[in-house]
């Protein structure tokens, strides 16, 4: 598999939006996504168009498990917010960057040749922070020629 990545050391971010919890079993992403959808405009602080898609694993996850995903969008300050947005501060830190073009429903072969082939054999060691994908605004996960990027945060 082609997948083009770099390394990239990110200083910390402001991100306000939406949580759920959720499994790879019962996927509840389109629900906080719909959500931040509807409401992105309220957030008047926004620094760019891109959104993130951000989970947090717990420790020693297994895919089996219930996890945290936010659909989010990084802004300046979290000043002049509405009360229901929740606030995520991600820390700086290493990450392993790749560019996908296709459909998210590819989505679990992605994942499982970059976990299982792509970081073992290049002895990169996975951290425990927050994995996150950073796309536009307007992207549709339907889209063969949808691009997004894959941060995965390495020691």
């Amino acid at each position: 598999m082609n997948l083009p990545h770099r390394i990239e050391i990110i200083e910390s971010k402001k991100l306000i939006g939406f949580s759920i919890t959720t499994s790879f079993q019962e996927d509840k992403t389109p629900i906080v996504w719909r959500k931040l959808m509807m409401r992105k405009n309220e957030i008047t602080s926004r620094i760019s168009d891109h959104l993130f898609s951000l989970q947090i694993y717990p420790e020693n996850f297994t895919p089996d498990q219930s996890f945290t995903k936010y659909a989010i969008a990084e802004v300046s300050d979290f000043d002049n917010m509405s009360n229901d947005f929740e606030t995520f501060a991600l820390e700086s830190g290493k990450y392993l960057v790749f560019t996908y073009k296709g459909k998210a429903e590819n989505g679990p072969e992605l994942f499982g040749y970059i976990f299982q082939t792509f970081i073992p054999e290049n002895n990169f060691e996975v951290d425990d922070r927050p994995h996150f994908e950073i796309f536009g605004e307007d992207y549709n996960p339907s889209d063969e020629n949808a691009q997004e990027e894959i941060w995965i945060p390495i020691k």
